[in-house]
């Protein structure tokens, strides 16, 4: 995964619990607690094990971990720099969500070696649409149920 959802991790985990604690899943990880490379790619087991290690410092479900951190992400994107490239995509939620594809082969001109999810929005009705995700990586979808949360809350509309 590449360095940016690495550095949203630590950005998340330092505003919550402090940088100690991020030091520490960091040294239990194996790996420096320096700032992350937002464009280079690193392995996913780094960011699968920082995932799993913070669940434990901070004594919350690895499902729980995920969504939060899935919601956060959101803002933390917004706040550094791809705010602009995500209002491309739509101003309400469904037009985003319909474009989340288009969002992520937009990013992959940034990320080359991007293995992004595809997702596929259903119209139930004009009230009700139905979100399928499809992904390589497993395990990763708790994060994805954050992100459609974190979604419905910047453009402050509901979701079930």
């Amino acid at each position: 995964m590449y360095g940016l959802i690495n550095q949203a991790l630590k950005d998340m985990v330092c505003a919550r619990a402090g940088q100690s604690v991020w030091s520490e899943v960091c040294s239990a990880v194996g790996i420096s607690d320096d700032d992350f490379d937002e464009l280079h790619p690193y392995p996913d087991k780094v960011t699968y094990s920082l995932v799993h290690e913070t669940s434990k410092k901070l004594s919350v479900a690895v499902e729980t971990m995920l969504r939060d951190f899935g919601h956060y992400w959101i803002s933390f994107t917004a706040h550094h720099g791809y705010g602009d490239i995500m209002s491309l995509f739509g101003s309400d939620l469904r037009t985003c969500l319909k474009n989340l594809n288009r969002m992520h082969g937009h990013m992959g001109a940034l990320m080359p070696q991007l293995k992004a999810p595809r997702f596929v929005v259903i119209e139930n009705s004009d009230a009700q649409i139905t979100v399928q995700y499809f992904s390589d990586r497993s395990g990763l979808a708790p994060f994805v149920v954050g992100l459609l949360t974190g979604l419905a809350d910047k453009f402050e509309e509901a979701v079930v």
